[in-house]
């Protein structure tokens, strides 16, 4: 069944405004503490298109601020980012076997590390981060949960890209997810990020 995803660009440019501010002020963030700003705006739903941007948006904008890279030159990666995400269609996790936060982790990768189809290493790095964050998302079954794969893709992202870059990323290893109760399929107990009062891991 074909169907139209708005795809605003007013909400691209809140993000990309949201990840320049934020590298101006110097602030110290975790991953999934940024990844949860960007998801947190009201444009942003539960499930949409937008997290395959906001997913390089975050990680771009934490490895800018650890490299002092000047807000100018983030803005200039976030737009490239950004028309690459804009390629990965909304369900193309379950129509194409590949979730776009797992490939939005490999399309920052390429971004920050300028890869083309003919680099060399790079393009190892690119491809191998994507098929990790594919493999920790193939982990839990479905359905789609833009937010769990989210996390999911941090987790694996961070350490890989800390040990190929030589950065020092954060992420919390213990995340919970607050989105549960807008997302009518949340799979609760058999989501590794779910929490509520009374249960624990």
């Amino acid at each position: 069944m074909a169907y139209t995803i708005n795809l605003d660009p007013a909400v691209y440019e809140k993000l990309r405004n949201h990840c320049v501010e934020t590298r101006k002020a110097g602030r110290s963030l975790t991953a999934d503490e940024m990844i949860n700003e960007l998801m947190d705006f009201e444009e942003i739903p539960m499930h949409h298109p937008y997290h395959h941007f906001i997913m390089p948006a975050a990680l771009l904008t934490l490895a800018s601020l650890e490299e002092q890279v000047s807000p100018e030159a983030l803005n200039d990666l976030l737009m490239t980012a950004e028309a690459r995400a804009k390629q990965v269609p909304g369900g193309f996790c379950g129509n194409c076997g590949s979730c776009g936060n797992g490939v939005g982790a490999g399309i920052f990768l390429s971004v920050y590390t300028d890869t083309s189809p003919m680099s060399t290493k790079s393009w190892q790095w690119v491809n191998e981060l994507t098929g990790r964050c594919l493999m920790a998302i193939a982990k839990v079954q479905g359905p789609r949960c833009c937010k769990r794969t989210a996390y999911l893709s941090l987790q694996e992202s961070v350490p890989y890209i800390n040990e190929t870059l030589g950065l020092h990323l954060a992420v919390n290893r213990e995340i919970i997810c607050k989105y549960h109760e807008q997302n009518g399929d949340c799979k609760r107990e058999a989501c590794p990020f779910y929490r509520t009062e009374g249960t624990s891991r």
